[in-house]
């Protein structure tokens, strides 16, 4: 069984998938606003390569018990807690979409441990005001946020739900990516959204890791000139920006995946 839960105090815990776990060089993965830690798939793949794959999840996702966070340096605690518990001392960190910025938080604290971070699709650095008054919408995005600020994490969770219903397939919505970010009555994926909108408690300008950044001209969810200000936030930095492939797609993610392979 790959899923374990981690007691990082009484009566609240993580869940998280330990993939491969005989192999000594990990990846740590880390999922966007709609994830889950059941990734079998990616574990297949990394286990031709001889890599150990490490999904942890969010408060209050799947079976995680639901925590009042505030902001992102909280759960970065509680994913040293994890690590240390597991006696992983350096990985690289895998941050898809939303993940990235959990990533970046959890490199500007232990810095020494951390090899590589990769980022598909990442959340652009919104929190820097020039990489937001980079989009187009400024105004609209920023109110946007202020919204999510002020509200509760299950308010949020209610909006986001009803947001990305409309929007999302059916495949996707039976999935457990869609189900997992569902639990809790939607108050880990409120959090999840309020958490972007509130100060986050460190800047992407203090990570030093290299960091490999993969992003799609025509990505919806994340406008790419959000990723190229972010890439140029960062002190190193290697941003592929390719033409088409929306914010997800299964190709492109193994293809990264391959070339993620190649760097660990």
């Amino acid at each position: 069984m790959f899923i374990k839960k981690f007691a990082y105090e009484p009566n609240h815990f993580l869940e998280y998938s330990d993939y491969n776990s005989s192999y000594s060089k990990t990846l740590v993965m880390l999922y966007g606003t709609f994830g889950t830690i059941k990734q079998d798939e990616l574990a297949n793949f990394l286990k031709e390569k001889n890599i150990r794959l490490l999904v942890i999840s969010r408060v209050g996702y799947g079976n995680s018990t639901y925590k009042e966070l505030s902001n992102y340096l909280d759960y970065s605690k509680l994913i040293i807690k994890l690590l240390d518990s597991l006696k992983i001392e350096n990985f690289s960190l895998f941050g898809i979409s939303a993940g990235a910025l959990h990533s970046y938080c959890l490199e500007t604290m232990i810095k020494h441990r951390v090899d590589n971070i990769f980022v598909y699709g990442g959340m652009a650095a919104i929190n820097e005001e020039e990489v937001i008054k980079c989009y187009g919408n400024y105004e609209q995005i920023k109110r946007f946020y202020e919204f999510f600020a002020k509200q509760s994490a299950e308010a949020n969770g209610e909006f986001m739900f009803s947001f990305y219903s409309e929007i999302f397939s059916e495949e996707l919505k039976n999935s457990s990516r869609f189900k997992d970010s569902l639990s809790n009555e939607k108050k880990g994926l409120g959090q999840e959204v309020k958490l972007q909108s509130k100060a986050w408690g460190f800047t992407i300008k203090d990570v030093e890791a290299k960091v490999y950044m993969y992003h799609t001209k025509d990505d919806m969810e994340v406008p790419y000139q959000g990723a190229v200000q972010t890439a140029k936030l960062l002190k190193n930095s290697k941003l592929n920006l390719v033409e088409e492939g929306g914010h997800f797609n299964k190709s492109s993610f193994f293809e990264f995946s391959e070339f993620i392979s190649t760097k660990i």
